[in-house]
């Protein structure tokens, strides 16, 4: 079974809204409805699993329904901070899970992840215990001196983007949480999985994604270009030509 993890459990503090950004309305509906549409419809997605903060719950169930998202399985409380959230998602389901199944992580608000995303993170994972979703760098890199300087040129071709969607195999996720637990580790706001998994002396494997699936709404600008893009995709639709038949 392929169970994806949805995060919308951000309280969008750089974005600066009245509500957390994943539930900024675009174009008459909410970001997370826009995400959550795509794990709908995928054909390698089985169920699917929000983690948001309690206090949002009823929020997230209004969007469950009123865009018909069928495959939703669980509702997860989130943390204090993104690795928590991560973990607590993992943690609860435990009991739902056998350790072959695939776990697809992926962010409420990078609302164009392809199906193709999804479907290739899903393959390579079911081959080597992971995956990751990766885009080139397209632009000069350095290391910041922290004064607004920089004294590290870093080139580009030497690094490449990671980004979601991440899959994994549920139970070698689960038990690597389970030891940092039993050593006493403290996640913090770095303790990301790909952080984890690397510091456990694991590879990190990944397919190239989509282009517009590189869009992680994070500030109102994001939110802007989301909205552009949605209006050219509309706009391209209206002037497809109509092909008759014979």
């Amino acid at each position: 079974m392929n169970i994806a993890t949805i995060l919308a459990a951000g309280q969008g503090k750089r974005f600066g809204a009245e509500v957390p950004k994943q539930f900024i309305e675009v174009l008459g509906k909410p970001v997370l409805a826009w995400t959550l549409e795509t794990f709908q419809r995928s054909p390698d997605i089985d169920a699917i699993q929000i983690v948001c903060q309690p206090e949002e719950k009823d929020r997230v169930i209004n969007i469950v329904r009123d865009y018909r998202i069928d495959k939703i399985r669980w509702i997860t409380a989130g943390g204090d901070t993104c690795p928590v959230s991560i973990r607590n998602g993992v943690y609860a389901l435990r009991s739902g899970l056998s350790d072959g199944d695939i776990f697809v992580l992926h962010m409420g608000v990078s609302p164009l992840v392809s199906l193709e995303d999804i479907a290739a993170s899903i393959a390579l994972c079911k081959e080597k215990g992971c995956c990751y979703t990766m885009h080139p760098i397209r632009i000069c890199m350095a290391q910041g001196g922290g004064e607004g300087w920089a004294d590290l040129d870093a080139p580009k071709e030497k690094y490449i983007e990671l980004n979601t969607p991440w899959a994994f195999r549920y139970g070698e996720l689960y038990d690597l949480y389970r030891r940092l637990e039993e050593r006493g580790h403290v996640l913090t706001e770095t303790d990301y999985t790909l952080t984890l998994w690397l510091a456990d002396g694991r590879k990190a494997w990944y397919v190239p994604g989509s282009e517009p699936g590189r869009m992680k709404i994070t500030t109102s600008h994001d939110r802007d270009l989301f909205e552009g893009y949605l209006l050219l995709k509309q706009k391209e639709a209206e002037h497809e030509p109509i092909h008759c038949g014979d």
